[in-house]
């Protein structure tokens, strides 16, 4: 079936959970915005803490709900790669018709996303959070010839997420592996891979020193391949997994984005 049937089959039971809309927030006066790129399976909500930390600062930012996330597996199945870049670019393109200067913030696959979009536009700033450019499932690598012949692997994983939200979240995204999907992320990161040369911005990597998802050895691999970037700085949050942006790691990895965003970072 070919996407553009699987996106006019959409489903009339097809729904967005409320928590998953977009997120925005514009300080009256705001010169300055980011655009935020949340991960895979991921939602907007994800990154509001990081939002709010920089609205203190005067600092306007946006996050766009990529196509398929936040309502159920049909719907995310009817999307692809092309999709959640498109919509992270036209949210870029917005927040560039209302203010003078807009940087790029992205968590996981948002990495990849938020570089490509830093590559595009020549963004001032460049933020990552875990970016997954380098990955700990070794399976990811195969997952497009993998898609052709399962495109679902069933798991059957044990719900044990305590935000109510992300309990709804978990039969659709996480109690399987989405293997076609996971192809689809895998695209996104040779396309963020390959533009890494091409990124001119200022740029600061942070990484969870206990994250499953994303080893910390992304900050080495990116300084090494990252060559064009006007500065580099990296840190690493002690005792803090992957969803550190949104969790208890997250008023550390906010204060660290204020204070490198505050030294006269543009």
């Amino acid at each position: 079936m070919s996407r553009l049937k699987r996106i006019l089959n959409t489903k009339a039971t097809t729904r967005l959970y409320p928590e998953a809309r977009a997120y925005r927030n514009s300080p009256t006066g705001a010169k300055e915005a980011f655009l935020l790129c949340h991960g895979f399976t991921g939602t907007p909500r994800e990154l509001s803490k990081v939002g709010d930390a920089l609205a203190t600062m005067g600092i306007a930012s946006y996050a766009p709900r990529y196509p398929g996330h936040g309502t159920d597996r049909a719907d995310f199945y009817a999307t692809s790669a092309e999709d959640w870049l498109r919509c992270a670019i036209d949210g870029y393109l917005e927040l560039r018709s209302e203010y003078e200067t807009v940087n790029v913030i992205g968590h996981s696959m948002g990495g990849l996303i938020a570089t490509i979009a830093a590559a595009s536009f020549n963004a001032p700033c460049l933020i990552l959070l875990a970016p997954a450019f380098k990955v700990s499932n070794s399976a990811l690598p195969i997952s497009p010839a993998l898609a052709l012949v399962a495109p679902v692997i069933k798991r059957h994983k044990k719900n044990e997420e305590t935000d109510s939200f992300r309990k709804q979240l978990f039969e659709a995204y996480w109690s399987d592996d989405l293997v076609a999907q996971a192809a689809q992320l895998r695209r996104l990161q040779k396309a963020a891979r390959r533009d890494l040369a091409r990124v001119h911005s200022k740029t600061l990597v942070v990484t969870g020193d206990k994250d499953d998802t994303v080893p910390s050895s992304v900050t080495s691999y990116l300084e090494k391949r990252a060559l064009g970037v006007a500065s580099f700085e990296s840190h690493s949050i002690a005792g803090v997994g992957h969803l550190f942006p949104f969790d208890q790691g997250s008023a550390e990895a906010c204060a660290i984005i204020k204070d490198w965003v505050g030294k006269d970072a543009y």
